[in-house]
């Protein structure tokens, strides 16, 4: 049985709280019913929580699933041990893949397609990565809402658009367009690294910590002065994210030298 108690003791945030207990019933779903269940869409800082409070959770299998290697937003699948991964049951997705393609030219962004979706009533935890490429995208939904989005969205933005429905395993995901920054650094610190990373200003840069705008590998950042290591990720909300790809050594200024992946 799940200690439902001891899991969520260990945490301090209401809406972590909140969250864990959500995905507890799933868990607790799955093993009474001996069947397979799954959460809505996590975002890669609720991912990292469940890892982490589901670790010690024996004789329930909890997997990940976004419909392709690399999704940034996935599911929660929970499987009572008794499941053979082989099953069919274990190998069927409760995703699927909602294309979306416009029916003229027109300068549709990756939020125009999400307000468009969550302007028909749908909540942000109910849709998975949005991959946009031309006139055109895939959006990964949970099948139940599925037909509703095939039947109702006729538009995104002002531009008219037709819908289909496709398999998972049928998506082709474009390699993500980054731009690559060289550059030296005074020191690892966090503001020091998004100043550079996102070409603004350190004055720039203070607002935006103390707006909870900053996070790092997905989990809020506070502090100016974090320190940050090589391979991290950073993401600021309104601004996009970087990774902190290499360190390099020091100037002769006694400047450390970097190199920053930004995500266009």
């Amino acid at each position: 049985m799940l200690d439902r108690k001891n899991i969520l003791d260990k945490l301090n945030n209401i809406d972590d709280k909140m969250l864990i207990a959500r995905v507890l019933d799933k868990a607790v779903s799955a093993e009474k019913s001996r069947t397979v269940a799954w959460t809505d869409f996590l975002d890669p800082y609720q991912i990292r929580l469940v890892e982490r409070s589901m670790c010690s959770v024996k004789g329930i299998e909890c997997r990940f699933d976004g419909g392709y290697n690399g999704a940034e937003r996935k599911i929660a699948i929970f499987e009572p041990g008794h499941l053979s991964a082989l099953s069919k049951q274990s190998k069927e997705t409760p995703l699927c893949i909602i294309n979306i393609e416009l029916k003229r030219e027109s300068n549709i962004t990756h939020r125009d397609y999400l307000g468009s979706l969550m302007g028909l009533g749908i909540k942000r935890e109910k849709i998975g990565d949005i991959i946009v490429e031309g006139g055109s995208c895939s959006v990964i939904v949970l099948k139940e809402i599925a037909d509703y989005i095939l039947y109702n969205l006729n538009k995104v933005g002002n531009t008219g658009v037709s819908v289909s429905k496709g398999k998972v395993d049928d998506l082709r995901v474009p390699e993500p367009k980054t731009k690559e920054i060289r550059c030296t650094v005074p020191s690892l610190r966090l503001d020091c690294i998004v100043s550079n990373g996102f070409g603004i200003s350190r004055n720039q840069v203070a607002p935006l910590f103390k707006s909870g705008r900053v996070y790092v590998n997905w989990e809020p950042e506070e502090k100016l002065s974090a320190q940050v290591k090589e391979g991290d990720t950073i993401s600021v909300k309104g601004k996009g994210r970087i990774v902190l790809e290499e360190i390099g050594n020091k100037t002769r200024k006694d400047r450390i030298s970097i190199v920053i992946k930004r995500f266009v």
